[in-house]
């Protein structure tokens, strides 16, 4: 996301970003009836209207220091509201005084981010209920095409990187630091399609060995044999996106996969998952000017030509549809499509200041990392440092994985 300075100009571009966030919501939201909306997951995601409360109730606390007093029971009641309340909220902005401009424009970027994470909580609720969605634009994929052999790694040569934010409006992210990594080596693209099929097709789900003992466990307890949203139907493999059937693309990144099926196919495949901070190091550390990106390709902000980002494609691409998403050690599309497992627990950063709990939710043992963000990630809210914290069962989320070894 552009950065938001002090000023004038400042203010009315924080103001534009404001408006250009809200209109996404309402764009994602318009196709739904008002028992769409009401509707509650049957996984315990909630539903879409309690993520429009959500979006309501975080910029009333954040900007206007306020509570919401009454309980959003239909989407004109909060369309209602919102309207009133984002009033108040830009006239505040308009008003703040110079000494106060510096932290506000810092609330205004966090209620933005806040925005666009809710957004692909929105996209994850409709895709778990599985009814048919019609957005009001989408966007078509280029085509895909052979960067490198299925499994093809390439080797990150250690030494001391810089991970973390220097600056982020999330505490979970920052402080930046320096840390020595050892040598790895980590695949060029992300699993796809095809290559998790290898695993089912080779007993992959009945090999007890693959499995860690709560891996074993979860999987004996949800009786899973392929990722969420797939079948068989008529000879062919079929997934369910947003709704709507479509034949499995072999090409594409596997998602809706939980970390004990990425942790199970590493194993399968002689490998391990790699930890965020390699995940960080491939994605954006540069060995030769020992200098780091905020995105694998620059520091350029994402583009619809650079990376499947913003949502508005409703899919991940095939493998090589974007061909210039490539990091400084030669990784393919480490942002965009699909979240990625990785094996860290998420924990806070040495020196890290408290975490509040309405920015990161309740922290419990086993929360693994997801890095990198996917095709329902707004190109304002994820960079290569960006974290993602889900447990390990977690399969509702567009989320992938691609595997490391030792170096």
């Amino acid at each position: 996301m552009p950065a938001i300075g002090s000023t004038a100009p400042a203010r009315r571009a924080s103001a534009e970003l404001l408006a250009e966030a809200r209109a996404r919501t309402l764009l994602l939201v318009s196709p739904l009836s008002e028992p769409d909306m009401q509707r509650e997951d049957e996984q315990g995601l909630g539903s879409v209207l309690s993520e429009l409360e959500r979006i309501l109730r975080f910029e009333l606390e954040t900007l206007l220091g306020e509570s919401l007093h009454q309980p959003v029971t239909s989407y004109d009641g909060w369309f209602d509201l919102m309207g009133e309340v984002r009033e108040r909220v830009l006239h505040r902005l308009e008003a703040v005084d110079p000494s106060d401009e510096p932290a506000q424009l810092g609330r205004v970027r966090m209620v933005l981010e806040h925005e666009y994470q809710r957004n692909e909580s929105i996209l994850e609720i409709l895709q778990n209920q599985g009814e048919p969605y019609q957005p009001l634009e989408k966007r078509k994929l280029p085509r895909g095409r052979r960067l490198a052999d299925p499994g093809m790694m390439v080797r990150f040569p250690g030494g001391t990187v810089l991970v973390g934010a220097s600056e982020s409006v999330w505490p979970q992210e920052c402080p930046s630091h320096q840390l020595k990594l050892p040598p790895f080596w980590i695949d060029i693209t992300p699993v796809t399609n095809g290559d998790f099929m290898t695993f089912m097709g080779e007993g992959g789900y009945e090999s007890r060995e693959l499995w860690s003992e709560p891996g074993w466990r979860w999987l004996r307890t949800s009786h899973e044999r392929m990722p969420r949203h797939w079948s068989w139907q008529d000879g062919l493999w079929w997934c369910r996106s947003l709704g709507r059937d479509a034949a499995v693309d072999f090409t594409a990144p596997v998602i809706h996969v939980s970390y004990y099926e990425a942790e199970a196919f590493a194993r399968f495949v002689g490998k391990r998952l790699p930890s965020e901070f390699e995940w960080e190091a491939a994605a954006g550390w540069d060995p030769e000017t020992q200098t780091r990106r905020q995105f694998p390709w620059g520091n350029m902000q994402p583009t619809p030509h650079v990376a499947n980002l913003d949502q508005l494609a409703f899919a991940p691409a095939s493998v090589g549809a974007f061909p210039g998403n490539i990091s400084p050690i030669g990784c393919y599309g480490m942002i965009g499509d699909a979240w990625e497992w990785t094996a860290s627990d998420f924990l806070p950063y040495p020196n890290s200041e408290p975490w509040p709990g309405n920015t990161v939710g309740e922290l419990s043992p086993g929360v693994k990392v997801l890095r990198g963000g996917s095709w329902a990630t707004r190109a304002g809210a994820v960079r290569v440092w960006t974290r993602r914290a889900l447990p390990p069962e977690a399969r509702h989320v567009f989320a992938g994985f691609r595997c490391a070894r030792d170096g």
